[in-house]
């Protein structure tokens, strides 16, 4: 990176100081992560914007923590300070003080800033293109942390402490004694506040014939998902935002909501009528997720029904029976994620006429006695 350049990032992006950091612990930002050093205070040249911020703390026998992390929008020229809290291991505010004394000296402290990593803002910004402030505030926890760990804690105090059993050998299958282990919930503060689906999956006095086109067509429950939003896209930016969770918090939670969500989008055939942009713009979502899918992750998604190809499946099978007019921005959008699904994993969506073996009717033999 060039003189001018490097100075012109510098000067418009934002500065994040997180002191007192010991050296040795997991932190990231975005799709970068690295091992902190002795001199280490912060991250310069942040591109304004909205990023995720995550660390591990690493004890003197190398065991790593559970992983913590934040969404932040940084503003144009921001001075962004936060300290680390060696009881709690976590990123605390500072006074207002402390944070005009780094404002006012970022120069100072230039050596000890790590620069943004811009090879891979690409890919951060395929992943985040539809996150907002207003929804990050509106799904994150109470605490704003995302944790690969929940925080969990017994329903009652006094629940289950009386009973105990007694020591000794286990001596049949149910005298294990889990019946006796504490009944433990999330902090509700600590849980992310995922928009929920309906109770019910198809709408009020359905016929039976309706009922079954519902468990085919999941549209109604989107549109019931979505009027918690501001709109359609919105719900979209949840599945980027559970992506984002599960890829950089390590959220388990989070990777099965995605899974879920997903699903739901490939399964809401009516809805793309309604409005194919959405469904063009939920291609060049999956296509980045899938850029930067864990492989470990991916091979247990094959493998376990393969939630991925088969919900892509039925959404093209879908596309090329539909009775009305593809848009131009669907159209691409369905070439170019096919077109990457072969070159990527070798994956081909031929036969999208013909039943899937799970789907076929079954065929009893009957036979006279």
């Amino acid at each position: 990176m060039d003189q001018e350049r490097a100075m012109k990032l510098y000067m418009n992006g934002a500065t994040a100081f997180f002191l007192d950091v010991p050296p040795g612990m997991e932190f990231g930002i975005d799709m970068m992560s690295w091992a902190t050093g002795e001199k280490f205070k912060g991250i310069k040249m942040i591109p304004p914007g909205i990023h995720f911020v995550y660390y591990s703390a690493t004890d003197k026998y190398g065991n790593t923590a559970p992983r913590c992390g934040f969404f932040h929008s940084f503003k144009k020229g921001e001075c962004f300070v936060k300290k680390w809290h060696k009881d709690s291991e976590e990123l605390m505010d500072v006074p207002r003080l402390e944070l005009i004394k780094y404002k006012t000296n970022i120069l100072y402290y230039d050596d000890t800033l790590g620069p943004y990593p811009y090879e891979e803002q690409a890919k951060w910004n395929g992943l985040s293109s539809l996150l907002t402030d207003s929804l990050i505030k509106k799904l994150c926890p109470e605490t704003k942390l995302i944790r690969s760990a929940m925080e969990l804690f017994p329903t009652s105090i006094n629940e289950n402490t009386k009973k105990r059993r007694k020591w000794g050998p286990i001596r049949s299958e149910t005298d294990v004694g889990y019946e006796r282990l504490p009944n433990l919930v999330p902090k509700e503060e600590s849980k992310i506040r995922y928009t929920e689906p309906p109770e019910c999956h198809y709408p009020p006095g359905s016929s039976l014939s309706d009922i079954t086109k519902h468990s085919l067509d999941t549209t109604y429950i989107l549109n019931k998902m979505a009027e918690n939003h501001d709109s359609k896209i919105d719900l979209l930016a949840e599945l980027q935002f559970s992506y984002v969770c599960f890829l950089l918090g390590l959220s388990y939670e989070s990777f099965e909501r995605w899974k879920k969500l997903f699903q739901l989008f490939c399964m809401s055939k009516d809805a793309i009528a309604q409005d194919q942009a959405l469904f063009a713009k939920f291609f060049l979502a999956v296509r980045y997720q899938l850029e930067t899918i864990p492989e470990d992750f991916l091979v247990d998604i094959v493998e376990n029904n393969n939630v991925i190809y088969n919900g892509l499946k039925e959404l093209f099978r879908t596309l090329n029976f539909s009775d009305f007019l593809l848009e131009d921005d669907l159209k691409d959008g369905t070439i170019q994620i096919k077109r990457f699904l072969h070159q990527k994993f070798g994956w081909e969506f031929t036969g999208l006429d013909e039943e899937d073996d799970d789907e076929a009717p079954v065929v009893v033999a009957i036979t006279e006695d």
